[in-house]
């Protein structure tokens, strides 16, 4: 049987699915722009607590928790509503 290449195999990818995981991302992000910048805060909220934990202040890092699980709130909204609102659209 014959090997192929990681290129090769990626090009197959693409074209049986119709497009890369880059491109879904991108395509997904265009679709709902609120999620990924929910994500963005999250993240940020995380590594923020961390440096308030390591540098010992305590109030900074509660408050980035806090933060962080408004954040993850948003972002859960925002793929439901953004759900909601395409799964009307192709009603229409």
């Amino acid at each position: 049987m014959r090997e192929y290449s990681q290129e090769e195999l990626d090009r197959m990818r693409v074209m049986m699915n119709g497009e890369t995981a880059w491109d879904k991302i991108k395509r997904k992000s265009r679709e709902e722009p609120l999620v990924p910048a929910g994500v963005g805060l999250t993240c940020f909220a995380l590594v923020a607590a961390t440096f308030g934990i390591k540098t010992g202040n305590r109030a900074y890092a509660n408050n980035m928790f806090r933060l962080r699980v408004a954040a993850q709130g948003f972002t859960v909204l925002a793929m439901v509503g953004g759900s909601l609102y395409y799964s009307h659209k192709r009603k229409q």
